[in-house]
C-alpha cells in the first residue's frame, strides 16, 4: 500500500512542501469556517500552503489554486468511563492509625 501511495504522489511531488522552522501550519481550524479536526468531516491541510480547510471549502481551494495534495486531520474523541475510587476511613481510636481499605 505504501508503494502504491508513493507512486500516486510522484507527479505531485513538486507541489508538496515540508514545513520548516517558522512556517505556520493551520491544522486546528478552517480558514473560512469554524471546522476543526473534531468536526464531522475533519480538516484538510494543504501540503503547499499549510492552510486548513473544512470539507465544504477544500474543493474551492483546489479550484482556485490547483493544489491537490491535502493531509486529512481527524480527531475522534472517545468516551472514557472514569473509575470511581473511594477510600473508607475508619474511626481513629486511641493512637492507632486509621485503616484504609
Amino acid at each position: 500500500m505504501a508503494a502504491d501511495l508513493g507512486e500516486l504522489l510522484v507527479p505531485y511531488m513538486p507541489t508538496i512542501r515540508v514545513p520548516r522552522t517558522g512556517d505556520r501550519v493551520f491544522k486546528n481550524e478552517c480558514a473560512f469556517s469554524y471546522d476543526t479536526p473534531e468536526s464531522e468531516g475533519g480538516l484538510y491541510v494543504c501540503m503547499n500552503t499549510f492552510l486548513g480547510f473544512g470539507r465544504e471549502h477544500v474543493e474551492r481551494h483546489y479550484r482556485k489554486t490547483g493544489q491537490c495534495v491535502y493531509m486529512h486531520v481527524k480527531r475522534i474523541i472517545k468516551e472514557v468511563r472514569a473509575k470511581l475510587l473511594y477510600f473508607e476511613f475508619f474511626t481513629y481510636y486511641s493512637g492507632t492509625m486509621p485503616i484504609i481499605q
